[in-house]
């Protein structure tokens, strides 16, 4: 007891030493922060990283004490967890509110702690983010406490420190290593209420002015099937392109996306009907590839011929029907649009892919398969 309490004081005086100055930290235990993003919550941990120092084996158990067996000024007892670093309390910042190990806690900044014993570990977020180590830890102001397995690793860690070592888009996996032990916890974010809370912030600004920001916003909720009629109310904004920006072609098919995730097929082929008046050859093609994959030849048909009549009789155009008119099952009309096609174009290449794409059309094939 007495090397502890002299342990302490040594560290105590080290820290009215240098409480008011910018110098290296004490013991050379290097300052660290780590910041990584779950979709557009930060997670940023700011530490400072002890060294084994030729003490291999004696980490666990003995430089840190198993389980509550910190000394604690408060109780005069081994009864703190360990600081999870060293000097100041670790401290874990949270952007949004997040789940850690499937229980949830509010955005913040959290003092870190840890109760570490061979097979597992309790983890411990904690108001006292201004401690200095956890000498004065009061259970009291513990926010939440989770139990994690730690996981031995092969190869020893120097400078303790904290990383993830797996993400996903909607969580991460964040861990303390040092020595030959992992001590790992899960993050979950709920990623798409925060998004689209905060895309709900910034088009009631400036930022809501622009038709580009109202397609962004839009195109992120139709891919993930979420928030769908704001979504719709954003992709028509991004239509109109009021008051000051010009919408594009690329404006009209995502509102057409739009309806189409919601099975509201006539309003987006109405809506690409509008957006085909201002398209070029290559948006047409590529509009019609997109019905042919949808099983919906009768319209790409429809859309082509579109295109024969605002480009006239060019290679794209014939190549396009070609296309359109194979997924319909009619050969005979697709080939000779392919044998148009091939008269037309200009490169070996070209030439080389309408070749095959006849050779399967006399065959009887599909050239969209």
């Amino acid at each position: 007891m007495k090397h502890v309490l002299l342990s302490v004081v040594l560290a105590f005086t080290a820290i009215v030493a240098i409480a008011q100055m910018d110098v290296p930290s004490v013991g050379f235990n290097p300052r660290a922060t780590i910041s990584e993003e779950v979709g557009i919550t930060s997670i940023t941990i700011n530490y400072s990283r002890p060294g084994v120092k030729g003490r291999e084996g004696k980490i666990w158990g003995g430089v840190v004490a198993p389980g509550f067996g910190t000394f604690n000024f408060l109780t005069g007892k081994m009864t703190s967890p360990w600081r999870a670093g060293a000097n100041q309390a670790t401290v874990i910042s949270f952007e949004h509110d997040v789940k850690v190990e499937g229980k949830d806690i509010k955005a913040g900044s959290y003092a870190l702690f840890m109760a570490v014993i061979p097979d597992s570990a309790t983890i411990i977020f904690s108001r006292q983010t201004e401690a200095w180590g956890s000498f004065y830890y009061k259970p009291e102001y513990d926010v939440l406490r989770v139990r994690v397995k730690p996981v031995p690793l092969d190869k020893s860690v120097e400078w303790l420190k904290y990383e993830v070592i797996g993400h996903e888009e909607k969580s991460c996996v964040i861990a303390m290593q040092w020595e030959k032990l992992s001590v790992p916890f899960k993050v979950e974010v709920d990623v798409d209420n925060i998004v689209v809370a905060r895309l709900r912030e910034e088009l009631t600004g400036a930022k809501g002015f622009l038709s580009a920001n109202n397609l962004q916003a839009s195109a992120y909720c139709f891919d993930r099937g979420i928030n769908m009629e704001e979504a719709l109310n954003w992709a028509q904004r991004a239509v109109t392109g009021r008051p000051f920006a010009q919408s594009g072609f690329d404006s009209y098919q995502n509102l057409a996306y739009g309806y189409g995730k919601l099975n509201r097929v006539p309003q987006a082929d109405s809506v690409m009907d509008e957006g085909l008046s201002i398209a070029n050859i290559n948006q047409y093609l590529g509009y019609s590839r997109a019905l042919i994959a949808e099983k919906r030849s009768d319209r790409a048909i429809k859309v082509m011929l579109g295109a024969k009549t605002k480009f006239g009789d060019v290679y794209p155009v014939n190549n396009g029907l070609s296309y359109a008119y194979s997924a319909k099952g009619d050969f005979t009309k697709a080939l000779e649009f392919a044998s148009k096609a091939l008269a037309q174009a200009s490169s070996v290449q070209a030439k080389g892919a309408v070749v095959a794409n006849i050779e399967k059309l006399k065959a009887g094939r599909d050239i969209n398969q």
